[in-house]
């Protein structure tokens, strides 16, 4: 056993031909079927607000906000918590703010990252993000900190919910600079919030 305490999953591809409602269903009975043996073991599955999958296709099935959110509102609040990460809601289109809003009370664990567009806008990389493998090449992960993210407004959330679980750092891919300021941010960030 590796001794964690939490289980990332995914609602899996946006496949063409698969309704709203079938997704659901299907990406719902599949994780809640899991459940039980998570618990069995001391983990704590995490539904991430998820953008795409290196080897995938097509985007997350849940990566809007409202499919996210009504995929997490099917879901027992035993065994199964939120993995958020402000980073997707921009990818999605939507407002990382108002989703974590939604579902703060939810969020066990976090995905601190920055992301930024080398080049376009997110409609360009709305026009990419299908039919093809992996990230868009327009699609960079950045320094956190330095990005389209509010950390300040993300942790006030976060504490006011009384958020107390892991902030993962989801950078590196610069080097060893840039993941220690990374690193050094979240760390002053985490200091600021939570003492």
């Amino acid at each position: 056993a590796l001794g964690g305490s939490y289980c990332r999953v995914l609602s899996g591809q946006r496949r063409e031909g698969l309704s709203l409602e079938e997704g659901l269903q299907y990406a719902a009975e599949c994780i809640e079927a899991c459940i039980p043996f998570a618990q069995d073991h001391g983990v704590t599955l995490i539904l991430e607000n998820h953008y795409k999958d290196d080897f995938w296709t097509f985007p997350e099935f849940a990566q809007k906000m409202e499919v996210f959110c009504a995929l997490v509102d099917r879901l027992p609040s035993r065994g199964f918590g939120v993995n958020y990460d402000p980073s997707n809601a921009y990818l999605a289109g939507d407002d990382p703010l108002e989703l974590l809003k939604r579902v703060a009370h939810r969020v066990v664990t976090m995905h601190a990252s920055d992301r930024y567009l080398a080049e376009g806008t997110l409609e360009d990389l709305r026009r990419e993000e299908g039919g093809s493998q992996g990230y868009a090449r327009r699609l960079r992960h950045g320094e956190i900190g330095k990005g389209l993210n509010d950390y300040d407004a993300i942790f006030s959330e976060l504490k006011r919910v009384g958020f107390d679980g892991w902030i993962s750092i989801e950078d590196g891919v610069e080097g060893m600079d840039q993941l220690e300021r990374s690193v050094a941010f979240v760390r002053k960030k985490i200091k600021q919030y939570w003492g």
